[in-house]
């Protein structure tokens, strides 16, 4: 059911014999006017003929089943729906109505939030987390299969850090009352931190004593040392401990010598990376149910190097006649063995210079870039996936870019073409600058509590449902993310997104939540006795809006465009509200109207509680 779509085919049959156009050629030029006087639909005639002139007696006073009458205003034809026959549909109103699956389902891979396993997810990640998840409900409201899937790097010099730590700490359980990942990130930033400090200490003491480069080590150690006395305040046993047992040794070495046993397959290390790693997990787990947000599988990158898949793709592209010396290391020369026939399938902007990928580095380890090429094809065939979609922030453009091109030049042409960066801007906590190695974030867990204890308070003095605060927390930290277009950045202030009257999630909950109960207390079953008078002014428009949702939604879905559907979903509310606060709707007398007013209730609790699903936001009954 698509009645707008249906308005858009008849205004197309109608007018097509008039101008000498076909009727699919029609569609594409069919729009929205910007101003409500000027018609519902409308079509810039030159846009499609420019022998439209002396036609436009004939096309004046069109009329159709949908479309009451066609206008031509200079060079527009505007198209006036009628409001009869157009309120007809919401009779029969399906409740997953606006929910329309694409003829040609496809099987999608979608990788998100692939954290680093050494703290707790924090509010750089929440971007990444909440898109990753709304592209897959978008993908699976059009009836595609969708995989959802987290990179764990387990193989990098961070999880090693982390390890060194707790193997100085003899390898400690989390304790009791503590959250796992936190636990984990105080251990990792003070590891790190002491590391630092050693190793500047060092050089300091080789620099003379008034050169500048000494004084700027100095000021640098100075910070270092504030932010290890800010990670002792909040476990100050274990950081002596730790401090105590780093006094001497090579720490360097020793991470070093942790990542080539655990990449090496050493069973001991294994066990213990594994171990630790897997407690950072189950936090992350923890903390993104609250929101809604879970996955399908946990892909580790060490397992891509022990299956021997990251070998087999080096082996593959040291053959390239890309390959070639680049700093003394094994690189593949991309920016001129990629043509420009090819650069235009694998979307890399013309004009970019693309950098040489280095394979492995003079001591012969891979990078990271390297590995993704092995995983891409992972994920590729695993779930046999027509599209994988990476949703990574947009500094990592060049990176994904030498992928695309190197799966490309590996013979790997449809996985090249099919695998799609979702680039992201980043998003600012105000007033907040952090560092993870340093122990500096808030956390998404502390965004959480925070934004909860706000939410109370207002539920409260609204004289609230309590025991929906969870609900109304993840659509107040949802909304804006999914707001903003990915392209720019959010500037995320707790104390702005709970707000129950205006451009927040709890908004649209709210909403819902009224058109809900004024149908909950309804005293008999809906029926056709409507006054079609009565559809005017706020009515009509949400009337459209109504009628517009199915093609917003799959267009939003198609485009991968949450921001789309939320400025919709607002301007549906803005519209709902202003009109409820202006007419009676259960106690108007006339049956007639009542009806009407009812069934156009009816249809904005039914988009907003599909719009609202789609999104990942519960749409509340009560609050």
């Amino acid at each position: 059911m698509n009645p707008i779509g249906d308005a858009k085919i008849e205004l197309a049959k109608m007018v097509s014999p008039v101008l000498g156009v076909d009727e699919s050629s029609l569609l594409k030029y069919i729009t929205y006017p910007p101003r409500k006087d000027q018609g519902d639909l409308s079509i810039a005639l030159p846009q499609v003929t420019k022998e439209y002139k002396d036609k436009v007696d004939l096309l004046n006073g069109l009329k159709g089943n949908l479309i009451r009458e066609v206008k031509v205003t200079g060079i527009y034809l505007n198209a006036f729906l009628s409001e009869e026959n157009l309120f007809k549909f919401l009779f029969t109103i399906p409740d997953d109505y606006g929910i329309e699956k694409t003829e040609k389902p496809l099987n999608f891979v979608v990788e998100h939030t692939s954290a680093n396993p050494i703290h707790p997810l924090h509010i750089g990640h929440l971007r990444n987390s909440i898109l990753g998840d709304v592209i897959a409900r978008m993908l699976r409201a059009r009836g595609h299969k969708v995989n959802v899937r987290f990179y764990v790097n387990d193989t990098g010099r961070q999880v090693a850090i982390l390890i060194y730590g707790l193997k100085r700490l003899g390898y400690p359980e989390p304790p009791s009352g503590m959250k796992k990942d936190y636990w984990l990130g105080q251990i990792y930033a003070m590891t790190n931190v002491i590391m630092e400090i050693h190793s500047l200490k060092k050089e300091i003491e080789n620099l003379p004593e008034d050169s500048k480069e000494r004084k700027e080590k100095q000021s640098k150690m100075d910070d270092l040392v504030g932010s290890a006395n800010a990670l002792r305040e909040r476990m100050p046993e274990v950081f002596d401990k730790l401090a105590d047992s780093m006094m001497g040794g090579d720490h360097d070495s020793e991470v070093a010598k942790i990542i080539e046993l655990y990449e090496g397959g050493n069973e001991e290390m294994k066990r213990i990376v594994r171990k630790y790693v897997g407690y950072a997990l189950e936090g992350f787990e923890e903390s993104l149910s609250r929101l809604h947000i879970s996955f399908d599988v946990f892909d580790f990158e060490s397992d891509l190097l022990w299956s021997g898949e990251v070998k087999k793709v080096i082996n593959s592209l040291l053959s390239s006649p890309a390959r070639f010396e680049h700093k003394g290391a094994v690189a593949l020369n991309l920016e001129e063995y990629v043509d420009s026939a090819s650069r235009k399938d694998l979307s890399i902007p013309e004009g970019l210079e693309i950098p040489p990928l280095v394979l492995m580095r003079s001591d012969g380890t891979t990078l990271y870039t390297t590995r993704d090429i092995a995983y891409t094809l992972r994920k590729f065939r695993e779930f046999n996936a027509s599209k994988v979609i990476n949703v990574i922030a947009e500094q990592q453009m060049v990176p994904q870019i030498q992928l695309r091109a190197s799966l490309y030049l590996a013979g790997y042409k449809k996985e090249a073409e099919n695998l799609v960066h979702f680039s992201y801007g980043m998003v600012n906590l105000q007033g907040m600058k952090m560092s993870g190695r340093m122990g500096k974030y808030i956390s998404l867990d502390d965004i959480y509590n925070m934004i909860e204890e706000i939410t109370k308070s207002k539920v409260n003095e609204k004289r609230g449902v309590i025991e929906n605060i969870g609900e109304i927390v993840n659509s107040a930290i949802r909304y804006p993310i999914l707001s903003v277009a990915p392209n720019k950045p959010v500037s995320f202030n707790v104390n702005n997104v709970v707000n129950f009257d205006q451009n927040s999630g709890p908004y649209l909950q709210y909403t819902y939540a009224r058109a809900f109960n004024v149908l909950s207390k309804r005293e008999s079953d809906l029926d056709s006795s409507v006054s079609h008078e009565d559809i005017k002014a706020e009515k009509r428009d949400i009337l459209l809006l109504i009628a517009k949702f199915p093609e917003v939604l799959s267009k939003a879905c198609d485009e991968l465009a949450p921001e789309d559907l939320v400025a919709f979903l607002r301007q549906v509310a803005d519209t709902f509200n202003s009109w409820y606060d202006k007419e009676r709707i259960l106690q108007e007398q006339d049956k007639a109207k009542r009806m009407t007013r009812l069934y156009i209730v009816k249809g904005v609790e039914t988009i907003l509680r599909n719009g609202l699903e789609v999104l990942g936001i519960v749409p509340l009954k009560r609050m």
